[in-house]
């Protein structure tokens, strides 16, 4: 266990408030898997394809788990989720959605679109560490991830 290698959480969060809650809250839940926090929808696809400054696997890996939020500029959530849907290469990520938005048909348009949980972000500190140590102790630890199928495998 000492030698394996943690696998990579992207957070697409716009919010700074949000961000800073959601960030503090795996520290403070020590969750030791790398964190690499976008702030928009485009990047998180430029993140995702592996284009321009995210060319670099190593320093930015494809990530175990997203966490996104669906209240994003440039390229919103639903949107990004959309994309993601038609990616053979990147699909099966697990994604969760950490919103404010509980309203029916974004829940059902987020799993619809493929998001595997839904979540209401909470409002305080304390409820977000609770949140973010459940996401951690089932995504991360006990969840058994999908085989990707990357590009380069598909052309061999």
């Amino acid at each position: 266990m000492a030698d394996e290698v943690l696998r990579t959480i992207l957070l697409v969060e716009d919010e700074p408030s949000d961000a800073h809650l959601i960030l503090q809250g795996l520290e403070r839940a020590k969750v030791l898997n790398p964190t690499v926090h976008l702030t928009n929808g485009n990047d998180a696809r430029r993140y995702l394809r592996g284009e321009g400054e995210f060319d670099d696997r190593i320093k930015y890996p494809i990530p175990a788990l997203i966490l996104l939020d669906l209240k994003l500029l440039c390229l919103t959530g639903i949107q990004l989720l959309q994309w993601l849907h038609v990616q053979r290469e990147l699909k099966r990520i697990p994604l969760v959605i950490l919103t404010a938005d509980g309203r029916k048909e974004t829940v059902n348009a987020a799993y619809d679109l493929g998001a595997n949980s839904y979540l209401i972000k909470p409002g305080n500190a304390t409820d977000i560490i609770r949140m973010i140590k459940v996401i951690q102790s089932y995504w991360m630890a006990l969840n058994e991830p999908p085989q990707l199928v990357m590009a380069t495998e598909l052309t061999q």
